[in-house]
């Protein structure tokens, strides 16, 4: 049933890349693999001057679709591979990270009853290999939108959702500093969200990467915050009668 399922239903894998060279065949490759011939590959390129393309191009593979990125930081340019994206579900994927060969399958099967949902993934170093922590042992994902809003777990390189939630989740507003942030209020306030226990991606620590997920402190001031917060609400909100 699962099978049939899959079969009639287009996925779209939307993926930001800048200067990514160094990691990116290898995510590119472990996604493909688990793609139908009738699914895409967005990527959305915001002005790399390295050979991120060349790489990309290297596999020659027709359902890669290739963009050109606002050029106004990685928020922006996941709305920009999201608004080309043609699926029925989308998944969103980091430039640096390596998909567990079961990924897709398994989101897929969560999605039957859900709009959205996230995943665990194994916290890898650079070489993609497992320290045998994940994300979850570092935070307890939660969900509720004043929850959400104070401290957010949904996380974008873990998300596959619905097409359904781009009525509400699209154009992305100004003063949005994170997409998965965004997306995550948009869908815990007006659709049906879930987190599933398996860990379906290996996410790579290293010295050009950031995830607010990490032990980094944020550098934002309190105000700023306050601020980011008050925004969010205004936007989500906003929304209701879209």
């Amino acid at each position: 049933m699962l099978f049939f399922y899959y079969l009639c239903s287009m996925i779209s894998v939307c993926i930001a890349t800048y200067n990514g060279e160094k990691y990116i065949k290898e995510q590119v490759s472990s996604i493909l693999q688990q793609l139908g011939e009738d699914d895409e590959l967005i990527v959305s390129d915001d002005g790399s001057t390295d050979s991120t393309l060349d790489v990309v191009a290297s596999f020659h593979d027709p359902r890669i679709k290739v963009f050109n990125g606002p050029q106004t930081g990685l928020t922006y340019n996941f709305e920009n591979a999201i608004k080309n994206a043609n699926g029925d579900y989308l998944f969103l994927s980091d430039q640096d990270d390596v998909w567990e060969s079961n990924k897709v399958e398994r989101m897929m099967e969560a999605l039957r009853n859900d709009d959205l949902v996230v995943s665990d993934a194994w916290i890898s170093d650079e070489n993609a290999v497992s320290t045998g922590k994940s994300l979850y042992d570092i935070y307890k994902p939660h969900k509720g939108f004043w929850p959400t809003l104070y401290h957010t777990t949904y996380i974008g390189c873990c998300m596959a959702f619905r097409r359904t939630i781009l009525k509400k989740l699209l154009p992305f507003p100004p003063h949005i500093i994170m997409h998965d942030y965004w997306i995550g209020q948009i869908a815990d306030l007006y659709y049906n969200t879930s987190y599933i226990s398996d860990k379906l991606l290996r996410y790579r620590r290293h010295g050009n990467n950031f995830s607010a997920l990490t032990t980094r402190k944020s550098s934002l001031t309190l105000l700023q915050k306050l601020e980011y917060r008050f925004w969010i609400v205004r936007y989500v909100l906003a929304r209701w009668m879209k």
